[in-house]
């Protein structure tokens, strides 16, 4: 019959931070708050801006070289693609500021949610399920071993 060492027992604790503000999401909520956070349009306008910007400028540039005005085909693809993409880039960033707006709005209806204060000496901490786990591992450690 071989000993056993008795561990001391599992403890959990709950850390409460009675300044800190918790927000209760519904799944609807929660969401639409992932579906914001993954904003298309900002990375679409952000690549139209990136690609017209240099091409207007290479434009700009091949114009300015020029002793008279002779329109080139690449001449004419850099205006075609940097005008093009300025343009989207404008529109998909009006696109993305509504659907920040949208994102935003829910954000403040969720702050604006009825408060609940929860004073800690009335919430029964035994009645968090982590507390049923720690009993029940207190009891599993405590039971005693049976001989083979």
């Amino acid at each position: 019959m071989s000993a056993r060492v008795q561990e001391p027992p599992i403890r959990s604790y709950i850390h409460y931070d009675p300044e800190r503000t918790d927000y209760s999401l519904t799944g609807e909520e929660l969401k639409e708050l992932r579906e914001g956070g993954q904003n298309l349009w900002k990375d679409v306008c952000l690549v139209a801006v990136s690609v017209g910007i240099p091409c207007l400028i290479n434009a700009i540039a091949e114009t300015i070289q020029q002793s008279s005005f002779a329109l080139t085909l690449s001449m004419f693809l850099n205006y075609l693609v940097g005008v093009l993409g300025l343009a989207l880039g404008v529109v998909f960033s009006i696109a993305w500021r509504r659907s920040h707006r949208s994102l935003q709005s829910l954000i403040d209806a969720i702050k604006h949610k009825p408060k609940m204060q929860i004073v800690p000496d009335v919430v029964n901490v035994g009645a968090l399920p982590i507390a049923r786990v720690a009993e029940a591992t207190e009891a599993y450690v405590q039971q005693p071993e049976v001989a083979a």
